[in-house]
C-alpha cells in the first residue's frame, strides 16, 4: 500500500480513440469507513478480488520474502499466504496475482535463477507448485492467472544474456504443470530498459477480467490477450504528459483503469484514466484529492475508486465514485 511503499511504488484491432485526455476531474469521497486494522508495511501495488478484499506483499524485512496478506473489505477477516519453510529461505519473490474469485498465485525465483509458480488455497496454504519451462537467462517480471489455471508470464532476458537477446521481452502462456503452452507475440511492445534513470517509476502491469481476458499494460497501449494466448486487440491511450509512467491496470465490469504516476521532488503525482474495455473509448481522466489521499487500492464500476488512508493508527477505506 502506498502509505508504506518501499518501492514506488495483440494482433487484433487497434482502438481508434487516442486523443489526449481532458483535464483530470478531482475525485471526491462519498463514504469513509474506519477499519479495525492498524497500518502495515507493504511492497508494490495492492491487488483486489471481486469482493474488494485487498491483497498485499507484506514488508517483513526483505523484498525477497514471499508473504502475502489478504484483508477483507470489512477489516474483520484476514488470511496470510506463505511459502513452506523448504522454499521460504531459498527463493526470492518476483510477483503475485489474484484472480477475480480470490485465488492467489505467486511467482518466485530460486537460487539458480529458475522461475517457480506457487498456487495457494483459500486458507493460505500452498496447493501446488511448478517450475516454469523457460529459456535460460529469462527473468520474470509479471504474471496473471486465467480461470483455467494457465498463467500469462511476462519477463525479459537478463544482462548476462547474449547481446542480441539482452533486455528483449519474453511473453508466454504456461500450463499449471509449468509446461509452455505457447509463446505470445510481443512484437511492437519494445524491449525492457535494464538501466532505467534514477527515480523512474516502472511501467507495466497485468490484470484479468471477468471476461476471461488478460489486459497487459504497455507504455502506450493495453494488449487484450485471450486465455489461448491470442492478442485480441490493442487499446491505445495517451499519457497526461511525458513524465508519467503507466504503472497499473484494473478491470471491473467492462471498464479499465490505467493508473499513471510521476515522481516529483516532494511526492508522487497520480492520475487515472477510465476506458471502455470493449471499444477503447476514454471515459474520463481523474486525479486524487486531499480527502481521498493517493493510495488507490481497488476499483469497482459500481462504487468507483477505493483509497486507503491512515487516521488514529487505523486504516480508513474511502470510496470515490466516478462522475
Amino acid at each position: 500500500m502506498l502509505f508504506a511503499f518501499f518501492t514506488l511504488l495483440l494482433s487484433g484491432l487497434m482502438a481508434q480513440n487516442t486523443l489526449p485526455p481532458d483535464s483530470p476531474r478531482p475525485l471526491r469521497a462519498s463514504t469513509i469507513k474506519k477499519l479495525e486494522v492498524p497500518p502495515f508495511g507493504a511492497f508494490g501495488q495492492t491487488h483486489c478480488d471481486d469482493d474488494l478484499s485487498m491483497y498485499d506483499h507484506l514488508a517483513t524485512g526483505s523484498y525477497k520474502k514471499t508473504v502475502i496478506l489478504r484483508t477483507a473489505l470489512s477489516g474483520n477477516e484476514s488470511t496470510l499466504y506463505k511459502l513452506p519453510e523448504e522454499f521460504a529461505d531459498s527463493t526470492a519473490f518476483t510477483d503475485f496475482f489474484v484472480t477475480p474469485d480470490g485465488t492467489v498465485t505467486a511467482l518466485v525465483e530460486d537460487e539458480k535463477g529458475r522461475s517457480i509458480r506457487f498456487d495457494f488455497d483459500s486458507e493460505g496454504k500452498v496447493s501446488s507448485h511448478a517450475q516454469l519451462d523457460l529459456p535460460d537467462q529469462v527473468a520474470g517480471d509479471k504474471i496473471a492467472a486465467f480461470p483455467n489455471g494457465t498463467i500469462l508470464f511476462s519477463g525479459h532476458y537478463r544482462r548476462s544474456a547474449t547481446p542480441d537477446l539482452k533486455g528483449k521481452r519474453y511473453l508466454g502462456l504456461f500450463q499449471p504443470s509449468g509446461k509452455l503452452l505457447r509463446r505470445v507475440n510481443e512484437s511492437g511492445m519494445g524491449d525492457i530498459d535494464l538501466n532505467p534513470p534514477a527515480h523512474h517509476i516502472p511501467e507495466g502491469a497485468i490484470t484479468v477480467g471477468k471476461d476471461a481476458n488478460a489486459y497487459l499494460l504497455g507504455t502506450d497501449k493495453v494488449y487484450v490477450i485471450s486465455a489461448s494466448g491470442q492478442i485480441q486487440k490493442k487499446i491505445s491511450f495517451t499519457k497526461p504528459d511525458g513524465g508519467f509512467s503507466a504503472m497499473a491496470v484494473q478491470y471491473s465490469e467492462g471498464l479499465l483503469v490505467v493508473s499513471f504516476a510521476k515522481q516529483e521532488k516532494a511526492e508522487a503525482l497520480f492520475q487515472y484514466l477510465v476506458v471502455n474495455a470493449s471499444t477503447g473509448e476514454p471515459l474520463g481522466l481523474y486525479e486524487p484529492t486531499e480527502e481521498t489521499g493517493n493510495n488507490n487500492v481497488c476499483f469497482s464500476r459500481r462504487d468507483g475508486f477505493l483509497f486507503i488512508t491512515v487516521k488514529d493508527n487505523r486504516l480508513n477505506l474511502i470510496t470515490a465514485p466516478i462522475r
